[in-house]
């Protein structure tokens, strides 16, 4: 069978189907949990070329995607289909890849590698990247017994007049380019599956919180406080907020990802009922 390969400018209803199918496959086939960024992958912009596919008869069997959060790197995720493996499909399409960010002036590529996935493993060996840090998949599976003093502290939902400072926040907290906030939060504000909160303490803007939903899970994502204002439960008391609202809404699987040498969070979700899942390790490498 011939195999080709492209370069996508945005996903169609159909492209992300054959992804979502490809994924269980990889799943299935060696019993993991891949990361796939869904959020993003419904939203990409058009003019963009972030995904790239390897194709025969019309179905992918290939798929490597790129995440730009900042200029400075893209965090990149990849699958191939088991029958289709040892056919230097990734090979091919991280050559695509490569090109693209050369063009983008994008200096680094951060891969994703599941630690249950041997043939991950044994991919960024032979790239030669170098392990950066782990991050754990956790997820919400007992009731939290906290109770949280809510006299001062409110959820306000997020506004377009708010991105200014929600885009501040995503900066300062975890490094997002203002350009990439400001394009990802005018999105969720708008989006009926996301939503997004502001944390205020009386008049003061001191965190937010997004929650997105697809078909299968809820995922709390973009949770900060700002530093100043850490340590004094306020982090605890947001979070016990959110998953009360979640489980009166029925959803059955709330999620979200912490970096592993993160423990006052790691200690904050255990506290809350979250569990790990799996874990992934990042790996980094020169574009050039």
């Amino acid at each position: 069978m011939r195999l080709t390969f492209e370069q996508s400018y945005g996903l169609n209803e159909g492209q992300l189907a054959q992804i979502q199918q490809l994924e269980s496959v990889c799943n299935q086939f060696e019993s993991l949990t891949m990361k796939l960024n869904w959020m993003t992958l419904r939203d990409r912009p058009k003019e963009q070329s972030n995904d790239f596919l390897a194709c025969t008869e019309g179905q992918i069997v290939g798929h490597l995607a790129m995440y730009s959060f900042n200029q400075r790197e893209a965090e990149i995720s990849a699958m191939t289909h088991p029958v289709y493996r040892r056919q230097g499909i990734f090979k091919r399409l991280l050559s695509l890849a490569r090109e693209e960010l050369k063009a983008r002036n994008i200096p680094e590529m951060l891969f994703i590698c599941e630690q249950g996935s041997a043939p991950g493993k044994a991919c960024m060996r032979s790239l030669g990247a170098n392990y950066e840090f782990s991050e754990y998949k956790m997820r919400w599976q007992e009731p939290v017994a906290f109770r949280p003093n809510v006299s001062a502290l409110q959820l306000q939902p997020a506004r377009p007049e708010d991105i200014p400072e929600l885009v501040r926040l995503d900066e300062i907290c975890f490094g997002v380019s203002p350009e990439a906030a400001q394009r990802w939060l005018a999105q969720d504000i708008t989006d009926p599956q996301r939503r997004v909160w502001l944390v205020a303490l009386g008049p003061l803007k001191i965190g937010k919180i997004n929650v997105w939903s697809n078909e299968t899970e809820t995922y709390i994502s973009g949770f900060c406080i700002w530093p100043e204002y850490r340590g004094q439960g306020y982090g605890k008391t947001v979070l016990t907020l959110i998953l009360e609202q979640l489980a009166a809404e029925h959803h059955p699987q709330v999620v979200l990802e912490v970096a592993c040498e993160n423990e006052r969070a790691l200690s904050l979700y255990q506290q809350c009922g979250f569990r790990t899942v799996t874990a992934y390790d990042y790996y980094r490498l020169p574009v050039s």
